[in-house]
């Protein structure tokens, strides 16, 4: 362990009355992870880059995951420090660092290539627990608008730090953010939503979901969740890396499609306007998937990296939808939709 962690690992000991058990690989999020022990508990330590904005970001991510947790089993759990606070700030001599604690979710990543795990029924239980979170943060007294927590603010979106390089992929991921712009606004369809729903981000022990990881959380349409939540199902079940025919990809999304919002509208509603509007939220994914590709690949899969960065380009600059679903399909096999 290098000299800056050890010293975090003193202060989270201090602040905590917590053990260092190992470090955790992370992927490209800047933060430092770390599993510690507590009386023969195991526990999640996220070490984030202090700045001023951030802790302030920080703060709205625990309140709302604290909240949510109290009413869901299916939430890792915010930790108090010794102090009573959601978070401690660990002063070191060149840098200092926003210190949080959480429970550590049971179970395990599902394995997307075993039909037993990664299934219809999974999809369902997620989308069941997308409509719970949905329908109690339209009920959270901190779900009130901050401006610079909003889907398109530079303290939310990758995107400001991450310019997309091809100019007709840029032009059309601003023709799609015009659109979304457009899209009404009430407290129905816009609130606080997690926004990156994936399989790396939820554990799953027997049926049951533990999500983590909300610091991706911001102030965008409830569609726009569900639409990220299916783009990345679909994305390991029917993307283009599985190399699948259009028809095969239409009908795996379909399915899964089906299956989630079934789901979510057991505990939750949502209109046909905004099922409707899924496909929009995905388009715009899209480019963050460009993004993701243009910047964070490793360098030794650059060929499959061009070819990943023009499979999304053909589909971003023609307007193509990421899976061509038939939402007139969609709409006549979910039952409990809202005209």
């Amino acid at each position: 362990m290098n000299i800056e962690n050890n010293l975090i690992i003193k202060q989270a000991e201090a602040f905590y009355d917590v053990q260092f058990v190992k470090e955790v690989a992370m992927g490209y999020t800047g933060n430092r992870v770390f599993e510690v022990e507590k009386e023969g508990e195991r526990y999640i330590l996220r070490a984030s880059k202090y700045k001023p904005e951030s802790e302030k970001y920080i703060e709205f991510e625990l309140k709302w995951m604290a909240y949510l947790a109290n009413h869901l089993d299916n939430i890792v759990k915010p930790q108090r420090s010794i102090k009573g606070n959601l978070y401690e700030i660990a002063r070191l001599d060149e840098n200092s660092y926003i210190l949080c604690l959480f429970e550590k979710a049971s179970g395990k990543i599902v394995d997307v290539n075993n039909p037993m795990e990664f299934n219809e029924t999974l999809f369902f239980n997620l989308g069941k627990l997308m409509g719970r979170m949905h329908r109690l943060t339209r009920a959270y007294e901190g779900n009130i608008r901050i401006p610079e927590f909003e889907w398109n603010s530079p303290a939310t979106s990758w995107r400001f730090k991450n310019l997309i390089e091809d100019e007709a992929v840029r032009q059309c991921q601003q023709k799609y953010h015009d659109e979304i712009c457009l899209l009404p606004i009430d407290q129905e369809s816009y609130g606080i939503i997690h926004y990156d729903i994936h399989t790396d981000n939820f554990f799953v022990d027997k049926e049951n979901i533990k999500l983590f990881d909300f610091n991706a959380c911001q102030f965008n349409w409830y569609a726009a969740d569900i639409a990220s939540a299916l783009f990345f199902l679909i994305q390991k079940g029917a993307g283009p890396l599985t190399y699948k025919s259009e028809e095969e990809r239409t009908n795996y999304a379909e399915t899964c499609f089906i299956a989630y919002l079934n789901g979510y509208l057991l505990k939750n509603n949502i209109s046909e306007y905004w099922i409707k509007k899924i496909d929009l939220f995905m388009k715009y994914q899209m480019a963050d998937e460009y993004i993701a590709g243009q910047n964070f690949w490793p360098e030794n899969l650059a060929h499959l990296r061009e070819w990943y960065l023009n499979w999304h380009k053909e589909r971003i600059t023609s307007g193509a939808s990421y899976a061509f679903i038939d939402y007139d399909k969609i709409l006549s096999c979910i039952s409990n939709i809202k005209s």
